[in-house]
């Protein structure tokens, strides 16, 4: 393939699972996208961490942007020193004022109310407003519960030694979720893609249906071998790499949503909807 390239890393740290890193080189000239690199079960030896294996595997396949499924930002009291802290429910920080007003908003109980050193306000839009235009309801966890710390200390750390300063973070759940409608992917093949049983049935269809023609006009063409589509589908971890990696991407194509939300409070790739894409367009097309 002729022509620059630009390349989009996902990251997938693992938690329960392994950790797998995915890369995809971009050809805009040739507007495709080829998988450059899947790497799964990334393991120390005896003259490495396994932390090592994945700064090394990283930093010699060079990105322009790491796209990773774990969280980028604190939640707003976590490292809060006031010793006069009123406490979440008459904190005057925007960010926790803006939290109990949500959840006040949605009518949460007591017991419900996010914690703020916890959550971020991200966290509380992917447990609310963002579940209303989802196909399915997407799981959602705190970003410092007891499944995702782990994984919010991890990338804290590793983060420090990438080569590639640009990273953003990606839910390879809200991000399937999202494209579904782009790919004509079934609510059916999104609810069993995650299954034990049925999990690589599902992917290996839905990745199938990634390398076809989308209904958004001038997508890149996802080019995999059946080989990748099969090793890809096998690994549950992989396939959420490919898809952080497809988030990174979506972000230089412009075809994220804006935040709604400052920064500083946390921020998730989530893919444009075919109606926003023909509201920024002008133009009619796709499924009314």
């Amino acid at each position: 393939m002729k022509g620059k390239s630009v390349r989009y890393l996902g990251l997938e740290l693992g938690g329960n699972r392994r950790t797998a890193v995915v890369a995809l080189d971009f050809f805009p000239a040739e507007g495709k996208i080829f998988l450059a690199e899947n790497a799964i079960h990334l393991q120390g030896t005896s003259i490495e961490t396994a932390d090592d294996a994945l700064v090394r595997t990283v930093n010699r396949l060079d990105p322009s942007m790491i796209s990773v499924d774990a969280p980028l930002t604190l939640p707003p009291c976590f490292l809060c020193e006031d010793p006069g802290c009123a406490q979440s429910k008459r904190c005057s920080k925007p960010a926790v004022k803006w939290m109990r007003e949500e959840g006040e908003r949605r009518r949460w109980s007591k017991s419900k109310m996010p914690a703020p050193y916890t959550h971020r306000p991200v966290d509380l839009l992917l447990r609310g407003k963002w579940q209303e235009d989802a196909p399915l309801p997407i799981p959602s966890d705190e970003a410092f519960g007891s499944s995702r710390a782990p994984l919010a200390a991890r990338i804290a750390f590793l983060r420090r030694l990438f080569v590639c300063d640009n990273l953003i973070e990606a839910s390879p759940r809200l991000g399937l979720m999202c494209i579904a409608e782009w790919y004509g992917i079934s609510t059916r093949e999104l609810r069993r893609c995650r299954d034990m049983e049925y999990g690589s049935e599902n992917r290996f269809i839905i990745l199938n249906k990634l390398t076809e023609k989308s209904l958004v006009p001038g997508l890149p063409h996802l080019f995999l071998y059946m080989t990748d589509v099969v090793n890809l589908s096998k690994d549950l971890s992989a396939f959420d790499a490919l898809l952080c990696a497809l988030m990174g991407l979506y972000s230089g194509l412009d075809l994220l949503e804006s935040p709604e939300i400052p920064p500083e409070w946390g921020n998730i790739a989530r893919p444009k909807s075919l109606r926003s894409l023909r509201i920024a367009r002008g133009e009619s097309w796709g499924n009314t």
